[in-house]
C-alpha cells in the first residue's frame, strides 16, 4: 500500500541518499559519500537501521534506486557503473539478510520517472518519455503508465542515438561534454553551470556552444517525438535547473519544424518537479510499477 512506511535509498556514484517515505512524502532525508568497497556499503546499510531505530518496526519494505540494470531473477545488478562492486554483489540476498524486510530495486532513471508519473509532471498522462540529461543522456519510455524496458533492458538508452550520423546524442546533448569543449577553447576548466553563466554574460564562445547544445537536444527530442509519439517529454538532470531550458529547446524545435515544411507535431516539453529527490520518491513506487 502507498501509505505504508518505506525506507528508500538512492545509490549514486558520488553519494547515497536515504529517507523514510510515506504516501510519496519524504522525511528524515540523509546523505553520505558513496564508499569504495561493498563491505563499506553494507556497513552504511546496517547504520540505517540504527539511525531509524524508532521508526524501523513500522517500515514495511526497503526500496532502492540503483545504477545499472536490476536483474529480478538473480537478485543482482547487471550492467556497469562507477560503483563496480555493486555488480559483483549478491545484492538482494545480502540486503534481505541485513534489513529482514522485502527488498525492491529499480534503475535510477526509471525511479525518477515513476516519481514524475505518480506525483509530478506526468500525473495526468498515459504515455510519456523521461529524459535524464547529465554526463550522458538516459531515461525511460512509459506507455499506458507502464515502464517499457525492451527485450534487452536497453529501452530508454536515448544517449546511444547517432544524431549526426557519427556521434552519440549523449555527447552532443550533454552539458558536461559542452563544458569540456568550452574549457578547451578558453584554456581553463569550467563547469556546465559556468558555461551557461558565461553565455548569459555575453561570452561568444559559451553562447555558441550553448546554442549548439540546445539545437542537438531539440534534434533528438524531435526524433523521439515521431518515433514514440508521447503526450509529454519530461526533462530531468542537472540541465533542468536552467530556467530558459524549455523555451530555448522549443525555439530550436520550431526552426527544425519550419525547415522543409515538416508535419506540425510539436513535442510537449516539461521540466521534472522533484529534482534530486525524484529517485527517492520513485523508489517508493517500485513494487507498484
Amino acid at each position: 500500500m502507498e501509505n505504508e512506511m518505506k525506507l528508500v535509498i538512492d545509490i549514486g556514484g558520488t553519494s547515497i541518499k536515504y529517507a523514510l517515505c510515506e504516501n510519496g512524502k519524504l522525511s528524515k532525508i540523509k546523505q553520505v559519500k558513496s564508499p569504495s568497497k561493498w563491505e563499506e556499503m553494507t556497513l552504511i546499510f546496517k547504520n540505517m537501521i540504527d539511525e531509524y531505530a524508532s521508526e524501523f518496526p513500522k517500515i514495511k519494505s526497503v526500496n532502492l534506486s540503483v545504477p545499472g540494470v536490476p536483474n529480478e531473477e538473480t537478485g543482482r545488478i547487471d550492467g556497469a557503473s562507477s560503483l563496480h562492486y555493486l555488480h559483483e554483489a549478491d545484492f538482494i540476498s545480502e540486503l534481505s539478510t541485513i534489513f529482514k524486510r522485502p527488498i525492491y530495486f529499480e534503475n535510477d532513471a526509471n525511479c525518477a520517472s515513476l516519481a514524475e508519473m505518480h506525483f509530478g509532471a506526468g500525473q495526468t498522462c498515459q504515455d510519456m518519455l523521461f529524459l535524464v540529461i547529465g554526463t550522458g543522456i538516459g531515461g525511460t519510455v512509459i506507455y499506458d503508465r507502464t515502464i517499457q524496458k525492451g527485450k534487452h533492458h536497453f529501452a530508454g538508452e536515448f544517449g546511444m542515438m547517432l544524431v549526426d550520423g557519427r556521434r552519440e546524442w549523449a555527447e552532443l546533448g550533454s552539458a558536461v561534454h559542452m563544458a569540456r569543449k568550452v574549457s578547451k577553447e578558453l584554456g581553463y576548466e569550467v563547469s556546465g553551470e559556468e558555461v551557461f553563466e558565461l553565455a548569459k554574460n555575453g561570452n561568444q564562445i559559451a553562447q555558441n556552444k550553448v546554442d549548439e547544445l540546445y539545437f542537438y537536444l531539440a534534434l533528438g527530442i524531435y526524433n523521439l517525438q515521431y518515433i514514440l509519439d508521447p503526450e509529454v517529454i519530461i526533462i530531468g538532470g542537472g540541465i533542468s535547473a536552467q530556467s530558459e531550458l524549455v523555451a530555448k529547446v522549443e525555439e530550436q524545435l520550431q526552426k527544425i519544424m519550419d525547415f522543409g515544411q515538416r508535419a506540425p507535431l510539436f513535442p510537449k516539453l516539461a521540466v521534472c518537479q522533484f529534482g534530486n529527490d525524484a529517485n527517492l520518491i520513485g523508489a517508493s513506487m517500485i513494487e507498484n510499477s
